[in-house]
């Protein structure tokens, strides 16, 4: 059973039951009547399937089964290098969520997480390619969270933190950035900017660090700055800039949606 399997391999001990999930004759189970259990483990058990140390993963979509109510599949694409050939192949899973009661027509939806009441809203658990790994409190900024999320050769850091002067402006939102900026001037001394772009709601800076790619960006959401530390690791190639560069344009799409 598949999770004996994760039990084993993994150590999660996660709520479901069933097959394999490879196709709607042998779906897995989800043997809890929580939701937030439901779509933990889901995206728990995509990570351990699809997410190998060659491999960037991502949730396309989850769509409620037409033919076999209570029934969803999960639409998953996974990249990889073959050779010197970049591959791109669509995934699959399918679960049985009667448990959960969902209304017909209805499927679970995408991971997230709450940021507490001090915040009022909470953020996805994917952004693009980029998957949450943790979240504590800002080193750097007292009322604030500092969130992690990565994928292969990939770490980004976003500190979400509020707005102390009062509804932000373009104003501040460049104070905040040149703030960002020496900051991390104190922390690599000699650091070069390479590149730099703004608009209305985003300042966005990359860097000269040799080898390994360094950028941040800045934006606002519902009163709070959202500032986002993007790096690549030295080893990273070309696919692992495009995932990033993606997922960097799904979290500024989220901060800032189309009205």
């Amino acid at each position: 059973m598949l999770r004996d399997l994760l039990l084993k391999d993994y150590g999660l001990d996660l709520p479901i039951a069933g097959g394999s999930g490879r196709n709607a004759e042998d779906p897995i189970v989800i043997d809890t009547d929580s939701l937030y259990l439901a779509i933990e483990a889901q995206d728990s058990i995509a990570a351990c399937l699809f997410g190998g140390p060659q491999h960037q993963w991502r949730l396309v979509a989850k769509r409620p089964d037409p033919v076999r109510p209570q029934r969803e599949c999960c639409h998953y694409e996974i990249r990889f290098i073959d050779g010197e050939q970049l591959v791109a192949e669509p995934r699959q899973l399918h679960f049985d969520t009667r448990r959960l009661k969902l209304p017909a027509g209805r499927s679970t939806p995408a991971c997230g997480f709450a940021l507490g009441e001090h915040f009022g809203f909470g953020l996805p658990a994917q952004f693009g390619w980029l998957h949450f790994e943790r979240m504590g409190p800002s080193p750097s900024e007292p009322a604030g969270l500092r969130l992690n999320y990565g994928a292969r050769q990939t770490a980004v850091e976003l500190t979400v933190y509020p707005a102390t002067e009062g509804p932000i402006t373009e104003a501040g939102l460049q104070a905040e950035m040149e703030r960002a900026l020496a900051a991390l001037r104190v922390e690599f001394p000699g650091l070069v900017t390479a590149s730099e772009n703004k608009s209305a709601n985003l300042r966005y800076a990359s860097f000269d660090a040799g080898r390994q790619f360094s950028a941040l960006a800045l934006t606002s959401y519902r009163g709070h700055y959202c500032r986002i530390r993007l790096t690549l690791t030295e080893s990273a190639i070309g696919q692992d800039f495009q995932c990033l560069m993606d997922s960097l344009s799904a979290m500024l799409s989220h901060f800032n949606p189309k009205a």
